[in-house]
């Protein structure tokens, strides 16, 4: 093989690997954005935490009340579960219980959702653990008391707002 055709083969695969990764990452925004349109809405109050970092610039740490019963509710280090909750008339979560296994939504009573939870070295892990927002907003995003998500039909969370207290968005 010559060193022009060599060339060409490497130009020709450096272009299909460009094109490949482009098409996974705008695969992958296309599914978040349908899951962020048609998820199951669910919101989680917030358990008060320190709210900067002066290493990552202004965010929010989130922690959720819910995540308590979890802790309780297991010995377990590691686990990869669900927890059934269920939501009030104002799609708050309450919580019902851990299952180790995903259910059908047969198996489940009107208004109760799965949401998947992982169990690392004895720490509770459900969905994002953090909040970034623009520099100085801080005290506007101190009067956050609920994380508004969508739920996909794997249990998976993904945070779509901030609501204050009066389950309004921030």
């Amino acid at each position: 093989m010559t060193s022009i055709n060599r060339a060409k083969w490497n130009i020709a695969l450096v272009a299909v690997l460009s094109a490949s990764l482009l098409i996974l990452v705008n695969w992958d925004i296309f599914t978040r954005e349908a899951w962020l349109a048609k998820g199951d809405v669910v919101r989680l109050k917030l358990a008060p935490v320190d709210p900067r970092s002066l290493m990552q610039g202004d965010y929010m740490t989130l922690n959720y009340e819910i995540m308590a019963p979890i802790r309780s509710s297991t010995t377990e280090q590691n686990l990869d579960a669900y927890v059934r909750v269920k939501r009030d008339p104002d799609l708050v979560a309450q919580y019902i219980g851990v299952e180790t296994r995903y259910l059908d939504s047969t198996a489940l009573a009107e208004n109760e959702l799965l949401l998947q939870v992982r169990v690392r070295g004895g720490q509770v892990k459900l969905a994002t653990n953090a909040y970034f927002f623009e520099e100085g907003k801080g005290k506007h995003f101190a009067a956050a008391k609920y994380g508004e998500f969508r739920v996909n039909h794997k249990g998976e969370l993904l945070l779509d707002a901030l609501l204050d207290q009066y389950l309004q968005k921030l």
